[in-house]
């Protein structure tokens, strides 16, 4: 009975202590005046740009859409294979990894992914968007034609999406970067060398 009391009280005292440690003292002194970090300016802009006159009545409306004949579901058809011919035969040359639009909404680039297995080795070429087509056959079924072939796609220069476009957004300086890369970075001037010998 006595250990009980005792294991019971050691208990009480040693639950009490923390709930005692853990209560705010009130009597401290006020802290500093936390720092406030500088204010960043926020611009927002339409996504893809001005609206057309055909399209004016439809802005602003949220939850609706009505399919018009020649839009397209784009995620559809990213990661699909591009072939070098609208033929039953024909060999894929790679795969439709992404689309550049302009602020208008307007496709500027397609860009394909080329050579790899897998995914390792491929680079990425942005080619024009009239270079793609899109080939249906009379059975419903579709799919992606290129007007290159794959030994034009290997040999053009790659496209490289990290030093163009900072978070899916174009990146103007680092694109003049990429166009001039003889421009030497700015490093401060060296220091005057010494003459040490007598």
């Amino acid at each position: 009975m006595l250990k009980a009391t005792l294991l019971a009280t050691s208990c009480a005292l040693f639950i009490g202590s923390a709930a005692y440690a853990q209560t705010s003292d009130t009597t401290t002194a006020p802290s500093a005046p936390m720092e406030q970090q500088p204010q960043t300016s926020v611009k927002t802009e339409n996504m893809f740009g001005s609206q057309s006159s055909d399209t004016a009545t439809e802005t602003n409306k949220v939850g609706f859409l009505e399919a018009k004949p020649g839009q397209l579901l784009v995620s559809s058809f990213i990661g699909q294979s591009v072939y070098e011919s609208d033929a039953n035969d024909a060999k894929s040359v790679g795969k439709l990894n992404d689309l550049i639009t302009s602020p208008d909404g307007q496709i500027d680039a397609a860009v394909i992914g080329v050579g790899g297995f897998l995914g390792v080795g491929e680079k990425d070429v942005a080619v024009s968007p009239d270079q793609l087509q899109l080939a249906m056959r009379s059975d419903g079924k579709k799919w992606l034609v290129i007007k290159a072939t794959k030994d034009e796609l290997s040999a053009a220069p790659s496209f490289d999406r990290s030093s163009l476009f900072s978070e899916g957004v174009a990146d103007p300086a680092a694109a003049a970067k990429e166009a001039n890369p003889e421009m030497p970075a700015s490093t401060p001037p060296a220091a005057p060398q010494t003459n040490t010998t007598p």
